[in-house]
């Protein structure tokens, strides 16, 4: 009785789909370690190395290390919403990988942003740019929801989960529009748009709050 040859690449569409996702998590994981590589050791003087020397050169570090946990904080944010979308993924095409690639693009970018806003952050223009970075990860994150979503690509469960796909784009848009609110609040000039360009990010977790918390009250009610 003749055999079919065993074919090592049967499993090769799943094989190319983790590749996929642990080149995705390989890029995050450089992302968030270039943040803190920006934040260089101070370099003091033998002549005055005291602890008040080092006290006072550490102070001045302060906006660099805010810089850096903001960065961390969302970053780890999209990776946790691209983490949770690509559980349900269970098939690819090429336009999802360049989809995946445009939203890494704007994640690598990140540490420069995040470096020159903990340089410049006193100039409204670097608040901008570095809004509209994290702005357009979000708007890139709500495009991969939409697309995986799409029952007519057949890629993922959550085409069969209309409740779960639309909390999910509300999640990603409202982040995006909330970044997106930062950078045009930095465009005027005065203490008041400063500020607020840059204190309208703590909305992000009052509005994912929300989200979730209706999100929870409907599937509550479908008994799931």
């Amino acid at each position: 009785m003749s055999h079919q040859p065993h074919d090592i690449f049967e499993n090769r569409k799943q094989f190319q789909l983790e590749r996929l996702i642990l080149f995705s998590d390989a890029v995050f994981a450089i992302a968030i370690t270039l943040l803190v590589i920006e934040i260089r050791v101070p370099d003091i003087p033998l002549s005055t190395n005291t602890t008040r020397d080092l006290m006072n050169v550490l102070g001045e570090k302060i906006p660099e290390f805010f810089g850096f946990t903001l960065s961390f904080v969302v970053i780890g944010q999209f990776w946790t919403n691209h983490h949770r979308l690509f559980g349900f993924v269970n098939n690819y095409n090429n336009k999802l990988l360049w989809l995946n690639l445009l939203m890494l693009f704007w994640i690598v970018l990140v540490p420069f942003t995040s470096g020159l806003n903990s340089r410049y952050g006193n100039l409204n223009i670097v608040w901008q740019i570095y809004s509209l970075n994290l702005c357009m990860i979000g708007l890139s994150l709500f495009f991969l929801y939409r697309f995986i979503g799409n029952p007519k690509n057949k890629l993922s469960e959550l085409a069969d989960d209309p409740i779960g796909k639309k909390y999910s784009q509300y999640r990603s848009i409202s982040t995006t529009l909330i970044f997106l609110t930062g950078a045009v609040i930095a465009s005027f000039d005065g203490r008041a748009a400063f500020w607020g360009s840059r204190m309208v990010f703590f909305l992000i977790f009052i509005v994912i709050s929300i989200i979730n918390r209706k999100y929870k009250k409907v599937r509550h009610k479908q008994g799931r």
